[in-house]
């Protein structure tokens, strides 16, 4: 589990970081990322998990906007906007062990 979370997080970061509004840091404190996707797209976090190297990966979104987007928070503290995007769909009570079978 925690390799398949790194080589996502792996995969994220190769691809750079989301274009954002002009407003938001692609990086900074976690507070600071985590506020301005909350203030400018009224997203909210959904879900985490760790990776091999210590890091943090999130996921976060807008309960009505379908908005949502991806950061990685290192232990030092630091976040980056790696992704974002549209039309997030929420899985009602999904199971990630549960998920798989239905893919």
């Amino acid at each position: 589990m925690v390799k398949t979370l790194a080589l996502a997080a792996a995969v994220i970061l190769a691809a750079g970081p989301a274009a954002g509004g002009a407003d938001l840091p692609a990086c900074g404190q976690r507070s600071q990322v985590v506020d301005g996707l909350s203030r400018v797209y009224e997203e909210l976090p959904l879900g985490l998990g760790v990776t091999g190297s210590g890091g943090v990966v999130e996921v976060l979104a807008s309960p009505t906007g379908g908005t949502w987007s991806i950061i990685v928070t290192w232990p030092d503290g630091r976040s980056c906007l790696v992704a974002a995007g549209n039309g997030w769909q929420s899985l009602d009570g999904a199971d990630p062990a549960a998920l798989g079978r239905h893919l």
